[in-house]
């Protein structure tokens, strides 16, 4: 999985978009690299998205795809109340 268009689609957001949904916008970055990184190595380093401080748990059993179609998800949420102007995200 390329993660070019990802960086690039949330660098867009960072520019044009709210701060709330911004940081969604880096959580579906982070984690397509994190399925970049998982394709090519097998693991996730965790000096990139592990904890700051101490040793992160193992990584090992992570869904990183999931991950990636939750931030989706989120995005598409927030981004929809946004721009129709809803108090609240819409539920299906």
């Amino acid at each position: 999985m390329p993660t070019e268009p990802l960086r690039l689609a949330a660098a867009v957001v960072e520019l044009e978009g709210p701060e709330h949904i911004t940081e969604i916008a880096g959580r579906i970055e982070n984690a397509g690299h994190s399925v970049h990184v998982r394709a090519l190595w097998g693991e996730v380093p965790h000096t990139f998205f592990g904890k700051p401080d101490g040793d992160p748990a193992p990584d090992e059993y992570r869904n990183h795809h999931l991950d990636v179609l939750n931030a989706v998800h989120a995005f598409t949420e927030a981004a929809h109340a946004h721009l129709n102007d809803d108090a609240t995200p819409r539920r299906r």
